[in-house]
């Protein structure tokens, strides 16, 4: 009787050790988020079994040191072991209803919201971040950023898609080298194209009979397209998707900044005088629409001569981080005028390209977006995993 009391007791240590520990994604204690699904303890060794809320997450393994670290702090702890499984769906919308109710009755719905005069906001479904990518201006390379920052994500792991949503000037299936027409899935919903590494991609230029052919739409059938390439396709459990937006203010960008349940932009600039007047105009439009703002990256920034390796301007002297202070938004940072990148795009390559540049911004990004994740916890959608969890 006296061994099973010191067994409790012991328990009821570990699991006080684990109301410390977070889940690194949503910012809540694993314990009341009821991941925790058993303690063993045998002669000071631990092992402890530890719920995951998406299938082999990339962020397993520091919820793993996390736990592991903070069990040792106990007193004759020998060893910590820590076992991974997954939640099942059904556990899943439990742990959605409990999140709800944390939140409180008033907090707004992003499902249901009306944002616009007849405009409703489409829900996320088991996307669990809608990051869009703006500029203001044109010819900044705003294309090349989504497509690297998606590119990144997902050598981490991470399930990603882009929603390509410039009608006009649809660039992101070129450079990322992806053919053929969509087709509709079981359910009837649009199944996206796939890249060579698996980023899902929906564009117009995959669905007109003739890519070379302009898209000569007025405002309400834009609004129209727009919110169809997003609703109308299966996107299945995305980490991330990333929205490409047309450059300028007007119904395309306003459509995505009302329907979509944005987590976060990112803006994109350029070195010269005149973008760095233009991408204002978006960042503000960004603001009024109360759009979360990730950031700004500085495109073109520089160029190193492949003779000497000295930085030359070609664009003027660099002012991103200059225009992200007056902005008063975080500075993201400065990406170097490439002649490969030009040569990968139109080779449909792009994911071949690695710098450590866009490798800094997209763990710069994946921190910030996982922020605005914490602080929308009442969105968490149904089905979190990258492979469909195990039925309850």
């Amino acid at each position: 009787m006296r061994s099973e009391v010191l067994a409790l007791l012991d328990k009821n240590l570990v699991m006080d050790r684990l109301k410390t520990v977070l889940d690194p994604e949503i910012g809540r204690s694993i314990v009341d988020l009821n991941m925790v699904r058993g303690i063993t303890i045998n002669d000071g060794n631990v092992d402890v079994k530890i719920a995951l809320t998406v299938a082999h997450c990339p962020l397993a393994k520091t919820l793993q040191t996390d736990v592991e670290n903070a069990v040792r702090k106990l007193e004759d702890v020998r060893s910590v072991k820590v076992e991974t499984t997954t939640m099942t769906r059904k556990e899943l919308e439990e742990l959605k209803v409990k999140l709800h109710a944390a939140t409180g009755p008033s907090t707004p719905q992003k499902s249901s919201s009306v944002v616009g005069p007849g405009i409703e906001r489409l829900g996320r479904r088991g996307i669990r971040s809608i990051i869009a990518v703006i500029s203001g201006k044109g010819g900044v390379g705003k294309s090349f950023v989504t497509s690297m920052l998606a590119s990144e994500l997902k050598k981490r792991g991470y399930e990603v898609g882009i929603l390509d949503a410039d009608l006009t000037g649809p660039s992101i299936a070129k450079v990322l080298g992806v053919t053929g027409k969509p087709h509709k899935g079981p359910s009837g919903s649009i199944v996206p194209v796939k890249t060579k590494t698996g980023i899902k991609v929906m564009s117009i230029n995959l669905v007109l009979e003739d890519p070379n052919m302009p898209v000569v739409w007025r405002g309400p059938i834009v609004n129209s397209v727009i919110r169809q390439l997003y609703w109308d396709v299966d996107w299945g459990d995305l980490h991330y998707l990333l929205v490409d937006l047309p450059p300028g203010t007007s119904d395309a960008p306003l459509t995505v900044f009302q329907s979509l349940p944005l987590d976060g932009v990112i803006v994109v600039s350029s070195p010269q005088d005149l973008a760095s007047m233009i991408v204002s105009k978006a960042v503000n439009m960004a603001k009024k629409m109360d759009a979360p703002i990730l950031g700004l990256v500085e495109n073109m920034s520089y160029l190193n001569c492949p003779h000497c390796g000295q930085r030359v301007s070609l664009f003027g002297k660099p002012q991103g981080e200059k225009l992200a202070l007056e902005l008063g938004l975080p500075f993201l940072g400065a990406v170097p005028l490439d002649p490969s990148i030009a040569r990968l795009s139109d080779e449909g390559r792009i994911e071949d390209y690695s710098s450590p540049i866009i490798t800094g911004i997209a763990d710069e990004l994946r921190m910030r977006a996982t922020k605005q994740v914490e602080q929308l916890t009442q969105s968490l959608p149904i089905a979190w995993s990258v492979e469909p969890a195990s039925q309850a």
